[in-house]
Parts: C-alpha cells; sequence; structure tokens
C-alpha cells in the first residue's frame, strides 16, 4: 500500500480528531473563567484538599477520590490549581475518554467506529459536560479500556484496568463484572466443570480480586457510598430506570422511529406483550417517585421532567408513552454479539440501588447501547446529528447563566 493511500485510509479518522480537538477546544473556551457550577464546587473543594495536604481521602462525593487525585496531579504538573487550568485538565481527560470510545467502536465495528464515535461525542448530555469537573468521562474511560482489553484477550490487563476504574467509581464494578463475563462468554464458554475451568480461571484473577477488594472496602467503609452517605443511601428503586428508557426514546429518535415497522410486526406475533407493557406501566404508576432532595432542586433541568413524571396519572400515562416505545424498539434492536445483551441485566443492577435519580447515571447504559448495535443509515445518522445540534444548543442556552445544569 503506498503512503497516499495510507493516508487517504487514515483521512476520515485524522478529521473525526480534528473536529473533535477543535470542538474541544472551543467549549473550554467558552466555560474556563465562568464560575463553578453544581457538583463542580464538590469536586473543586476536594482537589484542594489534596492539594494542600489537609485531606489524601476527603469524602464530600460519594465516590471514592481517584479522579481528584488525577486532577490534583495534573494540577501540580501544570503549576496550576485554579478554575480555568483545572477545567483544562478535565477537558483533556474528557479527550482521552473519546480516544478510548473511539477504540473500542473500531474494536467491535471498523466500519461503525466515525460514525458512532461523533454520535457520542456529539450527545447533547454528553458535550454540555465535557469541559467542566466533573467525573463521569474519567470513570467511562476505564470501562471502556477494559472492556477493548477484555475483547482482545488481554484479561489480567483489563482487569487491572477495571480495578483502577473503582478508585474513581466504585459502582464501576457492576459493569467489570459484565466486561468478564463477555470475556467468559466470547472466548470460553460453555465450560462449566472444574477440569475444563481451571486452565482458563487464572486468566480472570484480577476480575476476581475485583470482586473480593469491593467486598472489603464495604466491610471497611460500612457501606458502599464513600462520602456523603446521609443523602446516597441504598434503596431499591425503578425511578433511574424508567428515567433512563424515556431519555433513551429522545436520544436515539431516529433510529427508535425507523424501528416502527419492526415493532409493529413484533407485537402481532407477541400478543403476551401487550400484558407485560400493561404490568410495567402499574409498577411506573405505583413505584416511581421524585422525592430525593436533590431531586427537589430547581436549577437541575432534568428534575423539571421528574416532576411531571411523577405528579399525576394522566401525566404518568402521557410520559409512559416514549418509555414503552423504547421497551418495545430494544425488543426488535439487534446487537452485534450474543454476549452484549447482558448491558440490560447490568444496567439494570447499576441503577436499581440509587435513590437520587440523575441523567448522569445513564451515561454508560447509553455510550455501550451506541457501541453495542447496529450501525445507523446515513439518513439515521444525519436526522440525530441535527436532533443533537439542536438539544446542544437549548442546553448551552439554558446553562449560559449558571442558572440551569443538566
Amino acid at each position: 500500500m503506498s503512503p497516499f493511500q495510507k493516508f487517504w485510509d487514515l483521512a476520515p479518522t485524522i478529521l473525526l480528531f480534528c473536529f473533535v480537538l477543535s470542538l474541544l477546544a472551543g467549549s473550554f473556551i467558552l466555560v474556563k473563567n465562568t464560575p463553578t457550577v453544581a457538583d463542580e464546587n464538590v469536586h473543586y473543594r476536594q482537589i484542594i484538599a489534596i492539594l494542600s495536604g489537609q485531606n489524601l481521602m476527603p469524602n464530600e462525593c460519594p465516590y471514592l477520590p481517584g479522579y481528584h487525585w488525577t486532577m490534583a496531579g495534573l494540577s501540580r504538573i501544570l503549576h496550576d490549581s485554579r478554575g480555568p487550568a483545572m477545567r483544562f485538565s478535565s477537558t483533556l481527560l474528557s479527550f482521552f475518554c473519546f480516544i478510548a470510545f473511539f477504540l473500542l467502536a473500531r474494536r467491535i465495528d471498523k466500519n461503525s467506529a466515525i460514525q458512532k464515535s461523533l454520535l457520542f461525542f456529539l450527545c447533547p448530555i454528553f458535550f454540555t459536560i465535557l469541559p467542566l469537573v466533573y467525573t463521569d468521562f474519567y470513570a467511562m474511560m476505564f470501562v471502556f479500556l477494559a472492556l477493548l482489553l477484555a475483547l482482545d484477550r488481554r484479561l489480567w490487563l483489563s482487569g487491572i484496568v477495571g480495578i483502577l476504574g473503582l478508585l474513581v467509581r466504585q459502582n464501576n464494578i457492576i459493569f467489570l463484572v459484565m466486561i468478564a463475563m463477555i470475556a467468559y462468554l466470547e472466548q470460553y464458554a460453555p465450560r462449566y466443570r472444574w477440569k475444563e475451568v481451571k486452565p482458563w480461571i487464572g486468566k480472570f484473577f484480577f476480575f476476581f480480586l475485583a470482586v473480593i477488594l469491593m467486598v472489603v472496602f464495604v466491610i471497611w467503609n460500612k457501606g458502599f457510598v464513600f462520602g456523603d452517605k446521609i443523602a446516597h443511601t441504598f434503596s431499591l428503586s425503578c425511578s433511574n430506570l424508567f428515567f433512563l428508557l424515556f431519555s433513551l426514546f429522545f436520544l436515539f429518535l431516529p433510529f427508535h422511529l425507523s424501528n416502527a415497522p419492526k415493532i409493529l410486526v413484533f407485537l402481532r406475533k407477541n400478543k403476551l406483550m401487550w400484558v407485560v407493557l400493561l404490568e410495567t406501566f402499574l409498577v411506573y404508576a405505583l413505584f416511581f417517585r421524585a422525592d430525593h432532595p436533590y431531586n427537589q432542586l430547581a436549577r437541575f433541568l432534568h428534575n423539571w421532567i421528574l416532576w411531571d413524571m411523577a405528579r399525576s396519572i394522566p401525566l404518568k400515562c402521557l410520559y409512559f408513552i416514549p418509555i414503552a416505545y423504547s421497551i418495545l424498539s430494544l425488543c426488535v434492536t439487534p446487537l452485534r454479539q450474543k454476549s452484549f445483551y447482558l448491558l440490560y441485566p447490568f444496567t439494570i443492577l447499576f441503577l436499581v440501588p440509587n435513590a437520587v435519580i440523575e441523567i448522569r447515571y445513564g451515561f454508560i447504559p447509553y455510550a455501550l447501547f451506541l457501541l453495542f448495535k447496529e450501525k445507523d443509515s446515513e439518513r439515521i445518522m444525519l436526522f440525530t446529528l441535527a436532533i443533537y445540534v439542536v438539544g446542544i444548543g437549548s442546553i448551552l442556552y439554558l446553562m449560559k447563566d449558571q442558572t440551569y445544569f443538566i
């Protein structure tokens, strides 16, 4: 292959990264001197506490301080701990997360890597916090890298990366177990007898170690949550799951609408699904709550939606329409590998213990669904991007004076 041909093959990837870097730089310049917003204040205090030596294990945040240690290290390298420098470091970590997503997307399906990476980057709920001092993208990066390494059969390294990710967000353990099961199903299943299991069980050593370390942490910490324990008590709640399904409908609207013919066929062949939807609605109507103190804060845009979702039976009927449609659309959406269907039960395990309803809790499920499903047609992609651009503009407009946040 000639050098020109190599460059021509790489040109779309080069253009994608130039585009992403340009928008990241622009978004950073746009917000670098604005006051800290929402949870940025907590994260900033924790980073400063580490830098000043006051507390290496600050616990205002429910997560372990892996992100804050990293940000403190970057601040020392930059010799700057002011707000703009913090946001620059967080923007840099967001770019590393994007790289990890792109590499994983290319590993799963080379032909759709650019499309899916672009949709990931421009998803409104992702894009609007990329340059902010938030843990989400750094936490996701470890999930993407662990899955990438597992698919490449580098299981020890995958487990080590997963353990590092637990230092950023300990609830990543749910997806780390999922990754281990995907690796097993893709490479070793079905093997259940000891003489068959023994040769490969050592390859999953660091996954087992991650679970053991998490159990030790829970016993030592007397709970799963590290800081802000009063506001983040363990609670079995379906509310986050319903909110994720509602959000999923609008984040992938053109894709879901394109599934309409498949959904009609599916309903004709599976009459029992009407009963399932009715029972699901009853669960939603009876048990959906948005009464956590954090969900009463008017500055968060998603709380406005939650108040309507929980307000009255007529409104619950209205809001259940996109929820039901998302369920049906997922039923007719093939994923690229059978093991990828593990995403659904593990997403439930990830969301159900949370009392606070938060749109950011759906970040990893949204991203993995985008990765695991088949490539969209160009028409669907363009419609989706058009919606995303409008969404980004609308959210940024509402956030411009720091009165509102997603």
